[in-house]
């Protein structure tokens, strides 16, 4: 099939990142560039073209609402598919999408979304970070888009990929990955549902090469796959520790892949990165910096400066992210500087305690914070406590004796609480928040 011509948006909608029409278009270039029949996304097991997908996008760009000046354009759709297409749509118009997480109680006629629009801004995120509170960031195309060569280079993303992902574009991590997929001419293989148990069976008819999972998610496939995958050849994954044993455990049911964890955020893109074969034993090593990111310790807290960052913050930035670089120049990840608590007079690292745990046999999962000794009482002392999900429905023997072979005495938990699951925000992190609400809510069982 050959490509239609794109409705053309009205003279007002004209403004681009940088001001010249000729560059208007850049998003549907990845579209346009590709063969109309190459696959660009096959969602749920249905098949879109870079020609249909194309389509689809022209489609949406119609029923668009014009506006005279740019202004935030709300999308709360769930599936993967119609986030993607309705992002796309909005392209070289002055409408600057934004995708709000399927967690948000917010309306699209709250006055977040009517938060001033930057000119260069071709694009938004909304993210609470630590502190629960939404705020909106915005990106230039050069900004973000600029870097996608460059994260394709180091995560083995080209023309040829045929990368498994799941998981929302709300979540800045999933929307930079996609887009850089599409943008290097790949294919998406992606899943709406979060049902590992199916994995291996689309992977396999869909000859992914390539698989995009945060270590929560992935480290699910071991347990679930009943073979041998050898042609993955690229696993990429972050947001969460991932370490040596836990790649050899992957390399198992994926001898041939190459396993690459980056750290990042939404304000800074992806920052650093490290390799399965230089894993080690320490989980919150994050390796070093992407190509063209300077990343650097002051007083405990890292510091980024790059040119690929949310509009209105200076650089070098800090994420308020606590660090330490060793002698050949390998960055680790220490938490965040509010999660480095005083115990006894004593800093102790939540990040530090949860690895601890989670190397545990038995411990898939873990997540530490402050609680209050006692309930009731008018000013309770706060303990450190451990919310735990078991492979069983016991913690494992012996919990305290295999955690004084990494912890001091101070920084072993005083309480453990199982539960079935953890309560996860969009990008698939643990909220910690409503863990705290629920313990105080309800006894513990």
């Amino acid at each position: 099939m050959q490509y239609a011509a794109l409705r053309q948006p009205a003279a007002s909608d004209m403004r681009c990142c940088c001001g010249r029409e000729e560059c208007n278009m850049q998003y549907i270039d990845y579209l346009t560039k590709q063969p109309s029949d190459k696959d660009a996304i096959i969602i749920n097991g249905d098949r879109y073209t870079y020609g249909k997908l194309y389509v689809l996008v022209q489609d949406a760009r119609a029923r668009l609402p014009q506006v005279a000046e740019k202004h935030l354009y709300p999308i709360r759709e769930t599936g993967i598919l119609k986030q993607l297409v309705l992002f796309l749509a909005c392209a070289g118009t002055n409408q600057v999408p934004v995708i709000v997480p399927a967690d948000s109680k917010l309306e699209v006629t709250d006055p977040l979304f009517d938060t001033p629009v930057p000119e260069r801004a071709v694009m938004a995120v909304m993210t609470s970070g630590t502190t629960g509170i939404p705020k909106i960031l915005f990106r230039s195309f050069e900004s973000w888009a600029d870097f996608f060569a460059i994260q394709n280079a180091v995560f083995g993303v080209d023309a040829d990929s045929r990368l498994f992902v799941q998981g929302s574009l709300a979540f800045t991590g999933n929307l930079n990955l996609y887009m850089g997929q599409l943008a290097a001419g790949g294919t998406l293989i992606a899943e709406d549902v979060f049902l590992p148990g199916k994995w291996e069976q689309v992977m396999a008819r869909e000859r992914a090469n390539g698989i995009y999972l945060i270590p929560s998610k992935l480290l699910m496939l071991p347990r679930v796959f009943k073979g041998v995958n050898a042609n993955i050849r690229t696993i990429i994954s972050g947001s969460q520790s991932l370490g040596r044993k836990d790649a050899e455990v992957l390399k198992k049911i994926f001898p041939n892949t190459e396993i690459t964890l980056y750290y990042g955020a939404s304000e800074l893109n992806y920052i650093t990165y490290v390799k399965s074969a230089d894993m080690t034993e320490e989980r919150n090593l994050i390796g070093k910096p992407f190509p063209g990111v300077r990343v650097f310790i002051q007083d405990d807290e890292m510091y980024v400066d790059n040119a690929f960052h949310v509009e209105n913050i200076t650089v070098p930035y800090s994420l308020k992210d606590s660090g330490r670089m060793d002698l050949q120049g390998n960055f680790y990840f220490l938490g965040r500087t509010d999660d480095i608590v005083g115990v006894r007079g004593r800093k102790v690292s939540m990040m530090k305690i949860e690895n601890a745990l989670e190397e545990v046999a038995g411990i898939t999962e873990a997540a530490v914070v402050l609680l209050p000794k006692e309930k009731d009482a008018d000013m309770p002392a706060e303990i450190v406590s451990a919310f735990v999900t078991v492979e069983g429905t016991d913690v494992p023997e012996n919990l305290r004796q295999q955690l004084k072979e990494k912890l001091a005495d101070f920084e072993i938990p005083k309480r453990v609480i199982v539960l079935e699951a953890f309560p996860k925000n969009t990008s698939g992190k643990v909220d910690k928040a409503r863990l705290k609400k629920m313990w105080i809510e309800q006894e513990p069982q």
